[in-house]
């Protein structure tokens, strides 16, 4: 579990800003990346992030580092992603950064929740597949200073040094039509959740003007030393204008992060992105969950006792196991039945029920859906150590 402090800005219809003199500023070295075989590849998508003054109004969210922002440096990367049928980014990796060491890449990264792309299409239909995604970062206008803290006044000194936990610190710019605000706080990236909504929660908040068709929103929340989201507010909505955005909010307030990931180094302020994604009302739902997110598993010590003794009778010193269970609503898995085995009728795929009993998920997926309801087949591969 890892803190990306970055530049995170969540806005809403920015009015247009008066421009003037820029007071003085130290421009921070800029190194340029050598060229890769990666950087001309094609790109499936871009993303344009926008700085405070190119806002045209709406929800829109920016991530910036808070140093290149600061002395106007733009940037360019590419990243490598998993992209489900849904469209939606659930894993991300930095394939091209330019300038280097300028945070752009991480910050791209830190955006990964908002973007929604077309999905590929194979026979069947949308299908799972890799795509690469260009990320622009252009500076802002640097005869605009939009100055710092509630309080205004010029950015001074704000890079952003280094933290417990390789993190570094960054700003969170949010506007909802009047004072632009900059205030220093952290992201937490990959949340475990102590608790969510449910499947029947979600089904019940989609919005009336939703007209029947999937959507998708984030809500950007701060997170209390309790654990407790507050000040929710939308920074994705798809299709825009069909209350998907208002819905997330009243939904991501009732998440709870685990206590232990509830505090950010340097004792800033700590905020979360929260997909959300609504199915079609009537629509069959698709429980399936592609890549669980582990966050308990069973005992090596347990799985020691439950080796079956009929393997053991044989000299049979490893094998697999299958079990298929359904997921609670805090990510438990229950109702665990044996199935297969490899070798079979020797009692791997009850063992392997057993232990998968034991084991937990996060409760909410990186591609926003609650897991409850949702059925799984776990494999568990056990093997006696040899007393040599």
């Amino acid at each position: 579990m890892l803190l990306d402090l970055l530049a995170a800005v969540a806005v809403a219809a920015a009015p247009e800003a008066a421009a003037q003199p820029a007071p003085p500023t130290s421009v921070a070295p800029v190194t340029i990346a050598p060229p890769r075989p990666e950087e001309g590849a094609p790109v499936n998508a871009r993303v344009d992030v926008p700085s405070d003054e190119a806002t045209q109004g709406g929800i829109w969210a920016s991530v910036w580092p808070e140093s290149a922002y600061r002395n106007h440096i733009s940037g360019h990367v590419v990243l490598s992603c998993n992209v489900d049928a849904y469209g939606l980014a659930e894993a991300c990796r930095i394939a091209y950064e330019n300038p280097l060491k300028q945070g752009f890449g991480a910050a791209a990264l830190q955006l990964r929740p908002t973007f929604k792309l077309k999905p590929a299409v194979g026979p069947d239909g949308p299908t799972d597949s890799i795509m690469r995604i260009a990320v622009e970062f252009k500076a802002p206008d640097p005869r605009i200073d939009f100055g710092v803290g509630r309080e205004g006044g010029p950015v001074g000194d704000r890079a952003g040094p280094s933290m417990p936990g390789g993190a570094q610190e960054y700003s969170d710019i949010t506007q909802f039509g009047g004072l632009l605000v900059r205030r220093s706080v952290a992201m937490l990236n990959n949340p475990v959740w102590v608790s969510t909504v449910g499947y029947d929660d979600l089904m019940r908040a989609y919005p009336a003007k939703g007209g029947g068709v999937d959507g998708y929103a984030v809500a950007h929340c701060q997170v209390s030393k309790s654990g407790r989201l507050s000040g929710c507010q939308p920074i994705k909505e798809d299709p825009p204008a069909r209350g998907f955005g208002k819905a997330a909010v009243g939904l991501a307030s009732k998440f709870e992060v685990s206590r232990e990931w509830a505090s950010a180094p340097g004792h800033a302020d700590l905020w979360v992105d929260v997909p959300i994604r609504f199915p079609a009302p009537g629509a069959a739902g698709n429980r399936r969950i592609s890549s669980p997110y582990w966050v308990a598993g069973f005992d090596p010590d347990q799985a020691l006792k439950v080796y079956p003794p009929e393997a053991i009778d044989k000299g049979v010193t490893t094998g697999r196991g299958i079990a298929k269970c359904v997921v609670t609503e805090d990510g438990q898995l229950s109702d665990c039945a044996p199935q297969e085995a490899d070798p079979d009728g020797l009692g791997f795929s009850e063992a392997a029920a057993k232990l998968a009993s034991t084991m937990r998920m996060n409760p909410w997926t990186v591609d926003g859906a609650p897991v409850d309801g949702a059925v799984i087949r776990v494999g568990v591969r056990l093997k006696l150590k040899s007393d040599q």
